[in-house]
């Protein structure tokens, strides 16, 4: 259940075969960083559904011999080109769905691995950016495109000094 100061953003990313493919939710509306109101996360959630937002299917992946598929989905506060290791600073959810099917019609195995997902901070995840950046990439071409859906549940903050303090030592620390 949301929290009385809390508010959702939501998007939807669609496969497009062996090719990275993201969206940045603009959250400067929500933000003045140089006056320290930032947006933070407090849950975030990834799902994966086929393209017409019912559960995946054996078609999804393929229409006739055996064949495995996959799609790594992730939610950074910094924009990226490619999935990011979970070491980069900027992660704060990440999903892995792995789905095999021995012919159009006999699924053999659907699995999701969840690092970040759903995810819950305690005090949230400060975004000290423009944008809340989704992304995902897959093995390649599904025979029906996937659609990954991201739901964040947010606030914004007005950070105090010891806030600022965290945020620069979470954000040079590697």
């Amino acid at each position: 259940m949301a929290k009385d100061d809390t508010f959702f953003l939501r998007t939807t990313i669609e496969t497009s075969a062996q090719t990275y493919q993201s969206d940045n939710i603009d959250i400067s509306a929500y933000t003045d960083p140089a006056r320290g109101r930032v947006l933070v996360v407090d849950r975030a959630f990834i799902t994966f559904s086929t393209n017409g937002q019912g559960p995946i299917v054996p078609g999804d992946i393929t229409s006739g011999s055996a064949l495995t598929r996959a799609c790594g989905a992730q939610v950074c506060s910094e924009k990226q080109t490619n999935l990011v290791e979970m070491k980069n600073n900027s992660l704060l959810a990440r999903s892995n769905l792995y789905a095999s099917a021995s012919s159009g019609t006999v699924m053999t195995m659907i699995e999701q691995t969840d690092a970040l997902n759903p995810t819950t901070y305690k005090h949230g995840f400060i975004v000290p950016t423009d944008a809340i950046h989704c992304g995902i990439n897959t093995t390649g071409a599904w025979n029906a495109e996937i659609d990954v859906g991201f739901l964040f549940e947010v606030h914004t903050e007005k950070l105090s000094l010891q806030r600022i303090q965290e945020l620069l030592v979470s954000l040079t620390a590697n």
